[in-house]
């Protein structure tokens, strides 16, 4: 009875160490077979490098990854606190994405958007065509013997816009130093101004400033002032009659005995 558990230990400690055995060879594998793998994709790892290092597609892939630097070189006579008086700096450009276009301008770095559109050019302002139109005026001629009559002096006026405007805006500028001269004189007040003129049905609407109601030369020097604007608006075939304004305004009677509330006509002196 006392021999039976020592047979029993014998055997225990055989299966123990056949056990610890198996499994020294088994991670012995394991480990040598880690290691085989390994150096096989070492091996291949350095073959397969080499391979698509000698491809130019991939020194392409290279250079298109590979940031732009662009060295910003200041002047010699920056502080930096180097002692040429030079520093270096490098700036990173962003990469090229094959819609931006990298130029490099001297110490500038300047993207061209190929989607933006071009810029429309400019077109350059129109000139507003002018032309010389022969046209009638009628001033005042002082006779040597003191008689007032009305007379017709043929001028070229330039024309921008209305023709009409324009001879009218001649004749308030008054007689040339010539037309003087030659006894031809302008009743119409100085300072007189245009303000707007229309023209619908043959009559003339042509409103004044406050300056055109003070003539000098009394009733007389009055009526020979309308006459020289009536005369020279009726030379165009639209125009049969004159109304005028003051300010926007009918007045009455311009001037004592001269009355302009109705349209005036050649006729109407």
């Amino acid at each position: 009875m006392g021999k039976q558990p020592a047979r029993k230990t014998r055997s225990t400690g055989k299966k123990r160490r056949r056990k610890k055995s198996k499994f020294h060879l088994g991670a012995s594998f394991w480990i040598l077979l880690i290691l085989l793998l390994g150096i096989i994709f070492y091996l291949g790892h350095e073959k397969l490098e080499k391979v698509i290092s000698e491809s130019k597609y991939f020194s392409k892939l290279k250079q298109e990854d590979k940031p732009l630097v662009v060295e910003d070189i200041e002047s010699p006579g920056s502080k930096s606190g180097s002692s040429s008086g030079k520093s270096t700096a490098k700036k990173e450009v962003p990469k090229d994405d094959g819609k931006n276009t990298i130029i490099k301008m001297g110490n500038q770095v300047v993207s061209d958007d190929k989607d933006k559109p071009a810029p429309k050019k400019q077109e350059p302002p129109k000139q507003i065509q002018s032309t010389f139109r022969d046209s009638a005026l009628y001033f005042v001629f002082f006779s040597p013997n003191g008689d007032i009559k009305l007379s017709k002096i043929n001028r070229k006026v330039q024309v921008t816009g209305s023709p009409l405007q324009a001879v009218m805006d001649v004749l308030l500028e008054g007689a040339t130093p010539d037309e003087l001269n030659q006894g031809y004189l302008s009743l119409i007040p100085p300072g007189t101004k245009l303000k707007s003129i229309r023209v619908s049905d043959g009559i003339a609407t042509m409103d004044f400033s406050e300056e055109f109601m003070f003539n000098t030369f009394g009733p007389e020097g009055m009526k020979n002032q309308l006459k020289q604007i009536i005369y020279t608006a009726s030379e165009f075939p639209t125009v049969k009659a004159v109304q005028f304004l003051i300010d926007g305004k009918k007045v009455d009677y311009i001037s004592e005995g001269v009355k302009t509330k109705e349209p005036l006509t050649k006729n109407s002196f």
